[in-house]
């Protein structure tokens, strides 16, 4: 007999079939029978309480797949959302780089908005109903979990108005930024008429170098060189408190004070009548918040002499046969009072003299520890360098103030004119 099954061999012996090979009697053969039908039952019903356990599991794993791929599209959606709403702020943003009117900014910010409002009206519907239809929670899920997830799109919403409202004063700050740089521009070139467009002027009894660097996009500080009647020359160096726009308009005002002063005086002009002409226009146009250091200059090549005022400017710098001193004159500064007396004084000059005028941005100008290149310094350098050509000699300071300066941005607006008699 071949070897049966160690399980149904003890089975066997509880029915008491101990000996295998004899037949047992009818009462026992119905009790094998039975029990091998009992198990027959067992093994069915362990098979169907498999099977719908399969068949649950089959349910719900393909509930809970629909639910994923439910929250992927929605997810999906918010990032899209997201990235049409960026896009539409971007290409706003865009299309006003340099705005000509404000009119056309507020126009595109107003519509670039309400397109946002727009893309988050459908976010916000994504949050109150599931993809393909589905309002329900999946099973497997309960409602707090669907209400979580709602509050999490929600959430997004809430934060994307609130990126909105600060990409909408973005632009409007850009817009602003974009408008003022414009302006300043603007006032820049116009400031670059107010000075020289030459780099060395010459006339026959003088040559003159300059150089002009504001320390913002507009500066405060201003020269100008003009022919006069008789062979004279007139040079007029100006510094206005504080830089940018204001003191540029207050510039303009400047030159054109001394223009209508050069135009209608003509022979008669004097560096003292002059200043008064234009401390009454500054005074008008600050209003005594601005005030302006002056020193006008005629130099006067028949008579071999140069008259100046100075309205508290720092004195000019005369080198004769490698000896300085300072051309002293004084008189408080333009714009400070409505009327302001101003006298001139008159120098005699020689073949080979040089001269220098400057700002107190140059003297004042500090290195990265705070120390002032200082007038003691300016008048080594001058009188080291003044048999120089005037050009060479303006090069020479600018480099040695570049090399105290080093890295530290300018304070103030640097100014310098070297001339050198003939």
């Amino acid at each position: 007999m071949a070897e049966i099954d160690p399980l149904l061999a003890r089975q066997l012996r509880r029915l008491g079939l101990e000996d295998l090979d004899a037949p047992p009697d009818k009462e026992t053969w119905h009790k094998v029978v039975a029990r091998i039908s009992e198990h027959y039952r067992h093994v069915a019903d362990d098979r169907s309480l498999l099977t719908r356990s399969l068949d649950l599991s089959t349910n719900e794993m393909g509930a809970l797949h629909r639910q994923l791929l439910a929250e992927r599209d929605r997810l999906r959606s918010v990032v899209v959302a997201i990235g049409d709403a960026l896009t539409i702020f971007h290409d706003a943003a865009s299309s006003q780089v340099e705005p000509s009117r404000p009119i056309e900014v507020g126009s595109t910010i107003s519509t670039a908005k309400r397109r946002f409002a727009s893309k988050l009206g459908e976010l916000f519907s994504l949050s109150s109903a599931a993809p393909d239809g589905a309002t329900q929670a999946p099973a497997g899920q309960d409602a707090a979990g669907a209400s979580g997830s709602d509050e999490a799109i929600n959430e997004v919403r809430v934060q994307l108005v609130a990126l909105g409202d600060r990409l909408v004063q973005l632009l409007y700050d850009t817009a602003e930024k974009a408008s003022l740089k414009k302006q300043l521009e603007v006032a820049r070139a116009v400031q670059q008429m107010l000075v020289p467009s030459e780099d060395v002027i010459e006339r026959p009894s003088l040559r003159l170098a300059s150089h002009f660097q504001p320390a913002a996009e507009c500066g405060g500080d201003w020269w100008t060189f003009h022919d006069l009647p008789d062979g004279r020359l007139l040079t007029v160096v100006g510094d206005v408190t504080g830089h940018g726009i204001s003191s540029a308009i207050i510039t303009g005002a400047a030159k054109a004070a001394c223009d209508v002063v050069r135009t209608f005086a003509r022979e008669a002009i004097s560096p003292a009548q002059l200043l008064r002409v234009m401390n009454c226009s500054i005074f008008e146009a600050g209003q005594q918040k601005f005030l302006m250091t002056c020193a006008a200059c005629i130099f006067d090549p028949g008579a071999g002499s140069m008259t100046l005022a100075n309205a508290g400017h720092p004195f000019p710098y005369l080198v004769r046969n490698n000896a300085i001193r300072q051309l002293a004159a004084q008189g408080e500064p333009l714009g400070a009072a409505s009327s302001a007396e101003y006298t001139s004084s008159t120098v005699a000059l020689e073949g080979g003299d040089a001269l220098l005028w400057f700002t107190d941005g140059v003297t004042e100008c500090e290195n990265e520890s705070s120390e002032q290149f200082s007038e003691k310094r300016l008048r080594s350098l001058f009188q080291s360098v003044a048999a120089c050509a005037p050009e060479e000699a303006r090069d020479a300071i600018v480099a040695a103030v570049s090399r105290f300066r080093g890295e530290r941005a300018l304070d103030d607006d640097v100014t310098l004119v070297v001339a050198r008699v003939r």
